[in-house]
């Protein structure tokens, strides 16, 4: 009988080793490492890209702390709606997500909160409340100052075409607000078209040759609402042979092929927003949410460009650059 208790307490010891290998790392690997979910509205815009490639390399992901899992949303609110289902289901610890549509976000935004995942929203707005955090820069003031730029750039007037995001989007929404506030302010100029090219290059080149054709010569300015429809625009206009530096085309974005048409004289201005500052500060109002009060943020936006409040503040606005001939360099 006492051999056989000897062997049965080595049976368990055995066991329990066993067990341990199994279980052990990995209990400390689900404790130890953060994962992710960044929700991009559409990885085939370059904005989208930036932002996702700079919550790669925010210095905790570097380091190996968190681990990442971009989900491309394709343009397409149903299709974020599923990934959120699918991050609730794989129990991420946080999402961070640039919703593509204002109203359509709220539902699985909602249901994010449901499930005590913690949810920052990042370079577009959602009318859900039950977001944790966001960060985002103020669109409406975009929209307002590239049309003040357009105005000082045509002091005698003229006809203005615009070239708007998807429509319902909290951007597309904001920027035409501060467009048409920007604009009220120059009475001598006339926006004689406006239409989505839905932050599509394809689609702002085809916007331009057909308002070209619908009003030759009589184009005095561009505005778009994103630096990817006006890059659209200057291959039409090149197309047809229109001096760049009289007909000035302004947007916003800062992508680096907008930087480069900066630089060459060909896109008068881009208001930059700031990619790391939206997708590197939104991990770390995720990571604070996570881990509380005592966390310490890692990007270096924070103090050099934007104040970090912690669990002050639930909203931060960045701010933005205009980017011109006079500067674009330094941001090349």
């Amino acid at each position: 009988m006492q051999m056989f208790r000897r062997n049965l307490l080595k049976a368990g010891a055995g066991l329990a080793i066993v067990a341990a290998t199994l279980t052990g790392p990995k209990l400390a690997f689900a404790e130890d490492k953060i994962r992710i979910a960044a929700m991009s509205f559409g990885e085939s815009g370059e904005y989208m890209k930036a932002w996702s490639t700079e919550i790669k390399n925010h210095p905790a992901v570097k380091s190996g702390q968190v681990e990442i899992t971009v989900f491309d949303g394709k343009y397409d609110p149903l299709t974020q709606a599923n990934q959120i289902d699918t991050a609730i289901t794989q129990q991420f610890n946080a999402i961070i997500m640039s919703p593509f549509d204002l109203e359509a976000s709220v539902p699985p935004i909602d249901k994010a909160a449901e499930a005590k995942i913690p949810l920052i929203v990042s370079a577009l707005k959602t009318k859900s409340t039950n977001y944790t955090a966001s960060i985002i820069v103020n669109d409406t003031e975009g929209g307002r100052i590239i049309a003040e730029e357009l105005g000082k750039r045509l002091p005698n007037g003229g006809n203005v075409v615009l070239m708007e995001g998807p429509i319902g989007q909290s951007a597309q929404i904001e920027r035409r607000a501060g467009i048409d506030a920007g604009l009220a302010k120059f009475p001598n100029l006339k926006l004689i078209e406006n239409k989505t090219g839905n932050w599509s290059r394809a689609e702002g080149q085809a916007l331009m040759e057909n308002w070209l054709l619908a009003h030759p010569g009589q184009i005095n300015g561009v505005l778009a609402e994103n630096d990817e429809m006006a890059l659209g625009a200057i291959e039409a206009m090149k197309s047809a042979g229109i001096d760049l530096k009289t007909v000035p085309v302004l947007s916003i974005d800062g992508i680096p092929d907008a930087k480069r048409a900066v630089k060459k004289g060909e896109l008068a201005v881009s208001l930059y927003k700031y990619a790391r500052a939206e997708g590197q500060g939104a991990v770390d109002l995720a990571l604070h949410a996570i881990k509380g009060d005592d966390y310490k943020p890692q990007a270096e936006i924070w103090g050099s460009l934007m104040e970090w409040k912690g669990g002050k503040d639930k909203d931060y606005v960045v701010p933005w650059l205009i980017l011109d001939a006079t500067n674009v360099e330094k941001y090349m």
